[in-house]
C-alpha cells in the first residue's frame, strides 16, 4: 500500500496549496541529506517528502490519488527518473532564496540535467470562465536559448580555455558548520571556460531574452490562490534545459455572485406582491437564465435552492455546487390613488 502523502508532510486532506509548500519547505530543508551525513533513514524520508510534495503539489496528480490512492506517475516515478534532489532545487532554486547554493549533495545531483531557473506569473480570470475548461492566453518575457548558436554561446571560429579563477571546476566551495556552500565562478559563470571569438548575438552567454504568448488550460472550479507548473517555460540555461513556469490563478470577485466553496449566492430583488402572492421568476445563472418559483408569502431573505447550478468541483468535475437565490421584496417609491384604495380595502379585511 502506497504511503500517506499527507501524514508524510503532516497535513490535513484538505489543505490548501500555500500549506502543502510551507510544510515542504520545512521538512525538506530538516531531512536534506546535506545536513543528515551519513544518515541513510533520513535521505530515504527525504525521497519520501520530495514524492509527496511532487503529487500533492500537482492538481491533476493530487485529485487522481485522493480518488484512487496512488498515481500512475508516483508507482513508477523511481522507474522514470524521478530524482528527489530535482524537485529541492525546483522549489528552492526560483530566485527567493540561496538554498540551491548552500545544498550539494554532489553524489546525487551531477548526473543530474542543468535545468534553468523558474518563472512565476499571476493572470486573472473571471468566475464565468471556471465553469469549464478554458484555454487562456498568456504573455511573458524569459531568458531563451539563443538561436543563432542554439544555446551553445560559440561558432565554428570559436575556441576555449580554462578558467583560471576556479581552476576549470566552475564552483568555490568553503565550508559553514556542518554544511558546504557551493559558490559559483563569477569570472566564466560556472562553466569552468572562457570562450574566444563567441556568438555575437548572445556575446557567449547562449542565452537571449525572449517573448512567449503561449495558452494554458484552467482548470474547472479552481480558485484564487492556485499555481499550476509547466515545464520547459521557465528561463533557459546553456547546455540543459529550461525551468518551470509556475503560472498563480486569481479569480476576479464579481459583484452578482458570492462564492463559499463550490456554492454560489446571488440576490433577486422582486416586487412586494409577488413575494405574497408567489410567481415564477427569470434569474441569469453561469448557465443561463433559468426560471424559479417564488413560494406565496416568501419572508424578507427567504433563501431558495438551484441544485447544480454551482461551480463545478475541482477534484471531482461531475460533481457540482448549488445555487442559493436570497429573495429581497422591492416596494415602489410613490403610489397611485387607485393603488392607495387598493392598499386600504385590504387594510380593512384583516
Amino acid at each position: 500500500m502506497e504511503d500517506d502523502y499527507y501524514k508524510i508532510l503532516n497535513v490535513s486532506a484538505d489543505a490548501s496549496p500555500d500549506e502543502i509548500k510551507k510544510a515542504y519547505r520545512k521538512l525538506a530543508i530538516k531531512w536534506h541529506p546535506d545536513k543528515n551525513k551519513g544518515d541513510t533513514d533520513a535521505e530515504e524520508h527525504f525521497k519520501k517528502i520530495s514524492q509527496a510534495y511532487d503529487t500533492l503539489s500537482d492538481v491533476n496528480k493530487r485529485n487522481q490519488y485522493d480518488m484512487f490512492g496512488s498515481t500512475t506517475e508516483s508507482n513508477t516515478s523511481h522507474a522514470s527518473g524521478f530524482n528527489p534532489f530535482d524537485m529541492f532545487d525546483s522549489f528552492f532554486g526560483n530566485g527567493d532564496s540561496n538554498f540551491e547554493s548552500m545544498f550539494t549533495h554532489d553524489s546525487k545531483r551531477n548526473n543530474t540535467p542543468n535545468s534553468g531557473s523558474n518563472l512565476k506569473i499571476k493572470i486573472e480570470v473571471n468566475i464565468d470562465e471556471i465553469i469549464k475548461d478554458v484555454n487562456k492566453t498568456i504573455s511573458f518575457n524569459r531568458s531563451g536559448k539563443c538561436n543563432p548558436c542554439n544555446g551553445s554561446g560559440k561558432t565554428k571560429n570559436s575556441s576555449f580555455i580554462r578558467c583560471s579563477d576556479c581552476g576549470g571546476s566552475g564552483v568555490f566551495y568553503r565550508r559553514m558548520g556542518p554544511m558546504q556552500l557551493r559558490e559559483m565562478c563569477m569570472t566564466c559563470g560556472g562553466n569552468g571556460q572562457l570562450t574566444k571569438n563567441p556568438c555575437g548575438t548572445c556575446s557567449g552567454s547562449g542565452i537571449s531574452q525572449e517573448s512567449i504568448t503561449t495558452k494554458i488550460k484552467i482548470p474547472r472550479g479552481c480558485y484564487s490562490g492556485i499555481t499550476l507548473k509547466i515545464p520547459d517555460m521557465g528561463n533557459y540555461s546553456p547546455g540543459g534545459r529550461c525551468g518551470y513556469l509556475f503560472v498563480e490563478i486569481y479569480v476576479k470577485s464579481n459583484p452578482r455572485y458570492d462564492r463559499e466553496g463550490n456554492d454560489l449566492y446571488v440576490t433577486e430583488y422582486i416586487p412586494f406582491y409577488d413575494a405574497m402572492l408567489g410567481t415564477s421568476h427569470q434569474v441569469n445563472s453561469l448557465y443561463g437564465v433559468i426560471n424559479v418559483s417564488i413560494p406565496p408569502m416568501s419572508k424578507l431573505n427567504t433563501m431558495l435552492k438551484v441544485k447544480r447550478h454551482g461551480l463545478p468541483d475541482m477534484k471531482k468535475n461531475e460533481h457540482l455546487g448549488d445555487m442559493y437565490v436570497r429573495v429581497l421584496p422591492s416596494f415602489p417609491d410613490k403610489l397611485t390613488k387607485e393603488q392607495s384604495a387598493i392598499l386600504e380595502l385590504f387594510k380593512k379585511t384583516k
